[in-house]
């Protein structure tokens, strides 16, 4: 049950695990700004957290590979493009931190980095909001469109993460969390050497454009909801960034970029529905109808 108004509000018990040496001045820092985070962030829900503090990535990525092996289900990237990360799979929010790649980062990336999880602990600590299925108009457009069912749950996945970044932003700017998240969001958004690399790997199998456009969707998808929440159009900063892309994908991109805020009313289910839609209708049509003999 929520707290009603004016009641005192209980801090989340939160399980450390620390997984190499690390000091206690760093967990001192890191539980410092995670639970001032629930404070602002209430009302909410979270009354358990687990917080799986990593000294390096070998020994991060090394946990949730053996994770993986006994679930089967968590994706085989999780792990290895973050610094930090949010899961329920399960069933509690759980935050696992990579301080190595924490270090590299300027503070105000840091602190919403950690922030940003935080979020993601509030609004998806539960499993169905990490298991989702593929859409009937997904399904449809990928067999129009020659794309493989693994495919087509990598671009779903995509989606997903960029819905619920979405609405992670949306509700750290609505707590007056500005700074730190444009900080972050400019982080995610910028091009890197990979990005440009897998597009260029990408041309000609459709599958792999349509899971790099849902990809940078992801990487936009903070920018999204900054922009939308300050009442400032992102286009311009978008077409910056995504400059790379050729006119026909770059304006459907774009599409996309401009409908989806006005579309993410409901709950994270509805969203990613209405996310896989939009990309369907606004992405995967428009790019590939022409090339399949398709109007």
């Amino acid at each position: 049950m929520w707290p009603s108004a004016g009641a005192s509000v209980i801090m989340p018990h939160i399980v450390l695990q620390r997984i190499g040496s690390i000091s206690e001045d760093t967990v001192r820092i890191i539980k410092g700004i995670v639970e001032e985070c629930y404070q602002r962030l209430e009302p909410h829900g979270v009354d358990l957290l687990d917080l799986l503090l990593f000294e390096s990535s070998a020994l991060m990525n090394a946990f949730y590979a053996r994770e993986r092996q006994g679930s089967g289900v968590m994706p085989e990237t999780l792990s290895e493009q973050f610094s930090a990360l949010h899961d329920a799979w399960k069933g509690t929010p759980r935050i696992g931190i990579c301080l190595e790649r924490m270090e590299d980062l300027p503070q105000p990336i840091a602190i919403g980095t950690l922030r940003h999880e935080v979020a993601h602990s509030v609004l998806h600590g539960s499993i169905e909001h990490y298991v989702f299925s593929i859409t009937p108009p997904l399904l449809k457009a990928s067999e129009r469109f020659g794309i493989s069912k693994e495919s087509s749950f990598s671009i779903l996945y995509a989606l997903s993460i960029a819905v619920k970044d979405f609405e992670a932003t949306r509700l750290l700017v609505e707590k007056e969390y500005v700074e730190d998240q444009l900080a972050y969001s400019r982080h995610v958004l910028t091009t890197s050497q990979d990005d440009l690399s897998v597009w260029r790997m990408a041309q000609g199998n459709s599958a792999a454009v349509a899971l790099c456009a849902a990809s940078r969707l992801k990487d936009a998808a903070c920018t999204m909801a900054i922009e939308q929440v300050l009442q400032r159009s992102p286009v311009e900063t978008l077409k910056k960034e995504f400059s790379y892309f050729p006119d026909r994908v770059l304006d459907s991109f774009l599409h996309v970029v401009e409908a989806l805020p006005q579309h993410m009313t409901g709950d994270t289910l509805h969203n990613v529905g209405v996310a896989v839609r939009l990309f369907v209708e606004m992405f995967l049509e428009p790019v590939f109808s022409e090339s399949f003999g398709q109007s």
